[in-house]
């Protein structure tokens, strides 16, 4: 009974330490796919998302801080009923160090919160319209030559309808002066339901690369690296596949207007999507010509510290068939630039 009274008299002063803190996010996208590609599917995708969050921080001292944040992803398609929308919910708790550059985030945590995207070959555009949240953690660096994410992913819990599915990343990036490395590995890991033997998967990813930041333009880049893949389905007694390319990529901007450039060649990177589909190979399906070739043409309808509006003429080049082209119209708001945030991105470019 002491220790209840005792309570009692603390909790004014620890709500008092506490800051009740929020963010909100909207999404609107349009997206039309117009493919030949046999690879590929030619459709239409659009959509918006809400994603509302309401936390609590304190502060242990002026370096250390702890954040337990709430929310949901309400994601409703265009031209479906109601009963088609989904919501997803959005549960973490964050520890940062600031005078360390650490930061840790554990539940399910925004994949917004990264310090940088994952390349297309990693993540597909059209999932991370539906797939918001990282399930289980994200460990973080950030220091004054770069950077390092590594999150654990826990995509699917075994059930008699559903796959046990997970993934490891772990990313970074290290600046001198003008030059840049970099490099992302992942264990992409596909097991079978509880009733239904298909087998073990694994897909494993070595994407090491360096570039060079050029005084031209508004920002310029040129990147350049080399991909390693490890795909072996465990059910079947056969060899592993080891594709492997090269993957060269250009992206200048000035004012409003940008452009980026990215060029693969190499082996088929994803030689179980037939089999597996993106339950394993998360990246864009694109990525299994020996000869890809994408280029972005965008403009900046809207862009400061809450709202990005921003249009895109996408072309896809495969050796097999073609040219392809796609366009998407992209709005995201955001409240966290009522804070005077740096100016917002697209889902697709930190």
């Amino acid at each position: 009974m002491k220790r209840f009274f005792f309570l009692l008299l603390i909790c004014p002063s620890l709500l008092a330490a506490q800051e009740i803190v929020y963010k909100a996010e909207f999404l609107s996208y349009f997206d039309n796919r117009e493919y030949n590609a046999d690879i590929q599917q030619s459709q239409t995708l659009t959509g918006v998302r809400i994603s509302p969050e309401i936390g609590l921080n304190w502060q242990e001292d002026q370096a250390e801080s702890h954040r337990l944040m709430v929310g949901l992803h309400f994601l409703q398609p265009m031209g479906a009923p109601l009963e088609e929308s989904s919501l997803l919910p959005t549960a973490y708790y964050q520890y940062t160090r600031s005078d360390k550059g650490l930061r840790m985030s554990l539940g399910a945590v925004p994949f917004s919160c990264l310090q940088a995207d994952l390349p297309a070959v990693l993540m597909y555009d059209s999932l991370t319209y539906v797939y918001p949240n990282i399930q289980g953690g994200l460990f973080q660096y950030r220091g004054e030559h770069g950077f390092a994410d590594f999150l654990c992913d826990w995509r699917g819990r075994q059930t008699e309808q559903r796959h046990e599915a997970f993934r490891l990343l772990l990313t970074g990036r290290y600046y001198h002066g003008c030059f840049f490395v970099g490099s992302t590995m992942q264990l992409n890991h596909l097991a079978s339901k509880k009733t239904i033997k298909e087998g073990v998967s694994d897909d494993l990813v070595l994407f090491p690369y360096a570039g060079i930041r050029l005084p031209l333009l508004d920002s310029c880049s040129l990147q350049a690296g080399y991909i390693i893949e490890y795909e072996k389905n465990r059910r079947y007694d056969e060899r592993p596949a080891f594709p492997q390319g090269f993957h060269v990529s250009l992206c200048a901007r000035w004012k409003c207007l940008g452009m980026n450039n990215t060029f693969y060649a190499g082996d088929n990177l994803f030689p179980l999507y037939a089999l597996k589909g993106n339950l394993l190979n998360q990246g864009d399906p694109f990525y299994q010509s020996s000869l890809y070739n994408r280029t972005d043409v965008f403009v900046y309808l809207i862009r400061n510290n809450i709202v990005n509006c921003l249009f895109s003429w996408n072309f896809h080049y495969t050796k097999t068939s073609g040219m392809d082209h796609q366009q998407q119209l992209i709005v995201r708001i955001n409240t966290d630039g009522f804070k005077g945030s740096r100016k917002l991105n697209n889902l697709f470019d930190k």
